[in-house]
C-alpha cells in the first residue's frame, strides 16, 4: 500500500468520524425538541413508508426543526456509507491485494 493512500484513508477516516460524532449529538438535542413520537413519525415519513396522501400532509406541515432532523439523517445516511467505504478501502489496500476492488456493488433498482 502506497503511504499517501493509507495516510488519505486514515485522514478522511478521521474526518467522516468527528462530523459522525456531531451529526449524532445534532440528531439527539433535534429528537428531544421534537418528542419522540414526532421523530417517530418523521422517521416513517424520511422512510417514504407513508402513503402519498399522508407524505403530503407531512410535508405541508414540516417546520424547522423537523426539516433540520430530516437533514441530519439524510447526512448520517451519506457520511456512515462513506465511512464505511473508507473502511472497505483500507481493508483492501492492506491486504496488498490487486484482484479485489474497493468500490461497492451497484444497487438494483
Amino acid at each position: 500500500m502506497n503511504p499517501d493512500d493509507r495516510e488519505f484513508i486514515e485522514e478522511t477516516a478521521r474526518r467522516l468520524d468527528a462530523t459522525l460524532e456531531e451529526l449524532e449529538a445534532a440528531e439527539a438535542r433535534l429528537r428531544s425538541i421534537v418528542g419522540e413520537d414526532r421523530a417517530t413519525e418523521l422517521r416513517t415519513f424520511w422512510l417514504a413508508e407513508f402513503d402519498e396522501v399522508d407524505m403530503e400532509d407531512i410535508r405541508r406541515g414540516l417546520d424547522f426543526d423537523d426539516r433540520s432532523l430530516l437533514w441530519v439523517w439524510n447526512r448520517l445516511h451519506r457520511n456512515r456509507d462513506r465511512r464505511a467505504r473508507a473502511g472497505r478501502s483500507a481493508m483492501i489496500l492492506n491486504a496488498g491485494r490487486d484482484d479485489l476492488d474497493a468500490t461497492p456493488p451497484k444497487k438494483k433498482d
